[in-house]
């Protein structure tokens, strides 16, 4: 249901698809989005990144869909890429079931000509295939952040010396935990927490949304009272 003092559904729609279609929604993020960079006195445009996806759950309104077989979840992946405050860069949407190095591709795909200040993208090990792929087309250096226990699959230790403890359960690591902090502020949105489009750009432009107005109250929160 729309607000009272808004126009009909179908006129207030045709609207938001225009600006969709067009791009706006991104623009308007990007805009606010550098705005906010230069008023922590950064530069705009960003030299390092960090990327990371969600899976989330679709309806069954229709549209690309597929099983994420690590997440057990049903639905669309959401690929984002994000600076090191955590504002996001760029987001792509696509079916579950598509491999992060596939999806790492679509998402990265042509960024260094709108970020050319770019040169360094943390990242988890699922992307560990794109290093050779971003560093040829893109001119970029993925690092992986992973924890110090990833790969170990014994010890060797000297007599009489215990082995080290394996932590349980989550570990923030750094650089990567920004990028969960993005996806954590997106699920505020009661429209993110599940895919409700048809579209898969539908809800990237949900998303582009979702960011402008937390970096409005970001900026609102730098202007002298």
């Amino acid at each position: 249901m729309m607000p009272h003092d808004l126009p009909p559904w179908r006129v207030v729609y045709d609207h938001f698809s225009q600006w969709r279609k067009t791009g706006k929604w991104e623009r308007i993020k990007e805009a606010l989005r550098e705005r906010y960079r230069v008023s922590q006195g950064r530069d705009p445009q960003p030299s390092a990144a960090v990327i990371d996806s969600q899976s989330v759950k679709t309806t069954q309104i229709g549209g690309p869909r597929g099983y994420d077989g690590g997440k057990k979840v049903t639905g669309r992946k959401r690929q984002i890429l994000v600076d090191t405050e955590g504002s996001l860069l760029k987001v792509a949407v696509h079916s579950a079931d598509l491999h992060d190095k596939a999806g790492g591709m679509l998402l990265l795909a042509w960024l260094h000509l709108l970020f050319p200040r770019l040169v360094l993208v943390w990242s988890d090990t699922h992307y560990q295939g794109l290093k050779a792929w971003a560093k040829g087309h893109l001119g970029w250096t993925i690092e992986v952040v992973k924890h110090w226990w990833t790969g170990v699959r014994g010890f060797w230790c000297a007599p009489g010396q215990e082995p080290p403890e394996v932590p349980a359960g989550f570990h923030v690591l750094p650089r990567r935990w920004v990028v969960e902090r993005c996806f954590a502020w997106l699920l505020t949105n009661r429209r993110l927490v599940v895919d409700y489009e048809r579209l898969p750009k539908t809800d990237e432009a949900s998303i582009y949304m979702a960011m402008g107005r937390i970096l409005l109250r970001r900026l609102a929160k730098t202007l002298p009272n």
